[in-house]
């Protein structure tokens, strides 16, 4: 994953933190939240942003846009990217959707996939 996103959305303890990710994407809490799937209640909260169920959400978002970043070439076109390009192999689901579906694992093949040369 590129270090300097990486270093905006992570604490020392390696902890991706919502606040973070919002202020990197000069956004708010309310549209994390639509990002990963999370409740924002969940974001609010550093006891419930921490559990592992929503860490595993939020460095799945940060992994896709990281992943596409090179393509688009910056962290915002990644960032629209992610939240509304309907992806063909997937019946027009988003990244978002398929992250927020949790069908990660496919969305990392087709990734893949596409970055071997595939057809998107």
């Amino acid at each position: 994953m590129n270090q300097s996103i990486l270093d905006a959305v992570m604490n020392a303890e390696g902890i991706v933190e919502p606040s973070k990710m919002a202020a990197f994407f000069h956004t708010n809490l309310k549209e994390i939240a639509s990002l990963s799937g999370l409740p924002y209640s969940t974001l609010s909260r550093t006891e419930r942003y921490s559990t592992i169920k929503a860490q595993q959400q939020l460095r799945n978002c940060t992994e896709v846009i990281n992943r596409i970043l090179p393509w688009t070439g910056n962290e915002f076109h990644a960032y629209a990217w992610y939240r509304s390009e309907g992806l063909p192999e997937f019946g027009g689901l988003t990244a978002e959707q398929l992250v927020k579906h949790d069908r990660m694992d496919a969305l990392r093949a087709y990734l893949n996939h596409t970055s071997e040369g595939g057809y998107a």
